[in-house]
């Protein structure tokens, strides 16, 4: 007979048990859109936390913090916090959806092979969706996941509806619902919904809601809006190299390459170090410029950086090369940015609409990447 003070003991113990057999059943991604949760799940009445759990709960909180600010040792700080809360309590959800996040930025900050990073990613988003499938934060990772994966933008958009049901006032929810629709070519409404977003953001998410905030304006032909845009963040924070990025995408869309070129160096001042994804702009707008000498020296650190294994931003270097005008390996690298893709921050997903593929659509082999890149009719 099992005593009254060793049941919630032997409870977690089940539990945990239950969250390792499912796992082991979920290792596989979904080929198809999965049912979705149509309830919010009720909170549990407030209980007492123990210590352990209160100790967790502080080291996922500082995880969430070294997250803000991306680079490889705070990647690992953050995946090391996360398994240490986990240790104390096993059934800490944000404790593995923090861990999902940051295996999925492992590959780009910490060199993980993308197919170990991706797997370590869904392992843990699974368990955190065994303990609770209407987690909203967790239902925004899975429309991640799916994009990557399956590149089923579709069931992306029901699972970003499903956590807007939920919780309409999560300013991620609304950010990442306006990123998405507006690749769908719905870009009024997406606007909407990207002005909720950085109306409802609180100090944690207005950042990463705001500098991102130009992407679907870009992709919408909105160019003076973009500038205007980037041009009053930098006034309250000033050297933004995002801000500068877009701004020069925006110039270069306009045709005002000189522009783009000055803005692009304010992006990337220590080229060729520094990002991927910024050098390859800074890249292309030398070969906007028509300083195609400076293109290909950016280029060929991308493409060294590729050869030894380092993350690099594929769709970057394609657009590098389509301006280059060589659409051959523009195509090759928009094909392994296919293989390669990434989520719901994928270039991707507004491929359809990138002024920089303007002439590239008239080629019947671009429909063949459109295709491929999930954007079927």
């Amino acid at each position: 007979m099992i005593t009254t003070n060793k049941m919630p003991q032997v409870s977690a113990l089940l539990l945990v048990l239950f969250i390792g057999s499912v796992t082991a059943q979920q290792t596989d991604f979904p080929e198809r859109c999965p049912s979705l949760p149509s309830q919010k799940t009720i909170a549990k009445k407030d209980t007492a936390q123990t210590s352990a759990q209160s100790a967790a709960h502080k080291l996922v909180a500082e995880a969430r913090t070294a997250m803000r600010s991306s680079s490889r040792e705070n990647v690992a700080k953050a995946i090391s916090l996360a398994e240490q809360a986990l240790k104390l309590d096993p059934n800490d959800i944000a404790a593995y959806l923090v861990l999902t996040r940051a295996h999925s930025a492992s590959q780009r900050y910490m060199d993980v092979p993308k197919k170990t990073a991706r797997q370590r990613a869904w392992e843990n988003l699974s368990k955190a969706r065994v303990l609770d499938p209407a987690n909203v934060e967790g239902l925004q990772i899975f429309a991640d996941q799916v994009i990557a994966r399956n590149q089923d933008y579709d069931c992306a958009k029901k699972i970003l509806e499903t956590a807007l049901k939920f919780d309409p006032q999560n300013a991620l929810s609304n950010f990442y619902y306006s990123q998405l629709i507006s690749g769908m070519g719905q870009f009024e409404l997406a606007f909407q919904y990207a002005d909720k977003a950085i109306a409802l953001a609180d100090a944690d998410t207005r950042n990463q809601v705001t500098i991102n905030a130009g992407r679907p304006r870009y992709m919408g032909g909105q160019y003076d809006w973009v500038l205007d845009h980037y041009a009053k963040y930098l006034e309250s924070n000033p050297g933004n190299w995002l801000a500068y990025f877009y701004r020069s995408l925006a110039f270069g869309a306009k045709g005002q390459f000189q522009e783009a070129l000055v803005e692009a160096k304010k992006s990337m001042p220590a080229a060729p170090k520094g990002d991927a994804g910024g050098i390859g702009m800074l890249a292309l707008a030398y070969a906007n410029a028509g300083q195609k000498e400076q293109a290909r020296e950016l280029l060929n650190e991308l493409l060294q950086r590729d050869a030894r294994g380092e993350h690099v931003v594929e769709y970057r270097i394609a657009a590098v090369y389509e301006v280059l005008g060589e659409r051959d390996e523009a195509f090759r690298w928009l094909n392994k940015d296919i293989v390669d893709r990434d989520g719901l921050g994928s270039w991707l997903i507004w491929i359809n609409y990138d002024p920089v593929w303007k002439a590239a659509r008239n080629d019947r082999r671009f429909k063949e990447i459109l295709e491929r890149a999930g954007w079927k009719d």
